[in-house]
């Protein structure tokens, strides 16, 4: 299965028409989105059972200030809906999309290239990962890569072929971590930098 990472723009300007399947990642915060469902509506001729909707931020956190990380169930959720669509079409293609296109969306395609490789091969599906990143902007979500390493029993295999690849990777997984120290402490911190600007 062959599985596409896009921005929200790019599925609106059509970027996953034709896809077998996909996984629309959104802010955890409402916001109207109905030309973005209208798109994914498109892109799958209507079959809703083929859109995987996901409400997270993206962070590194369980939470930041008012926003919300992804859980293990929103990982989980998204390994499965991946395989239901390889089952269905094994040659198809998986659209996977979030706002920018190159953090929770590469991480979740991360999660499923990996699933579909199996253990032991998670070089490879770094290395499939970041062939389509050719403007190297990818940076994949370390809280999302880190519950897909848990999810499929990887025990950190994932996160670490990823580090090896990617070291924008390596600079943000080192800045949440240091966020999860204290998350309370750093978002304090920024919006006092707020107020300032």
């Amino acid at each position: 299965m062959r599985v596409r990472v896009h921005s929200r723009a790019a599925v609106e300007d059509g970027a996953a028409e034709g896809a077998d399947g996909v996984i629309s990642v959104r802010p955890s915060a409402a916001t109207d989105r109905s030309d973005l469902d209208l798109a994914c509506s498109q892109a799958v001729l209507g079959d809703l059972s083929a859109i995987l909707p996901l409400r997270f931020d993206d962070i590194g956190v369980s939470a930041f200030g008012p926003y919300v990380g992804p859980t293990m169930e929103d990982v989980a959720s998204a390994i499965e809906f991946a395989r239901s669509v390889r089952l269905r079409a094994p040659d198809g293609t998986l659209a996977v999309h979030c706002e920018i296109g190159v953090s929770r969306s590469a991480a979740l395609a991360l999660a499923a290239i990996a699933d579909e490789l199996g253990p032991g091969r998670e070089g490879e599906a770094v290395a499939r990962l970041l062939r389509d990143d050719a403007d190297g902007r990818f940076q994949p979500n370390s809280l999302i890569v880190s519950l897909a390493d848990a999810a499929l029993f990887r025990y950190g295999a994932i996160d670490a072929a990823l580090a090896e690849a990617c070291p924008r990777y390596v600079r943000w997984r080192q800045h949440w971590r240091e966020v999860s120290l204290d998350p309370e402490a750093h978002w304090r911190r920024i919006g006092k930098v707020r107020r300032k600007g």
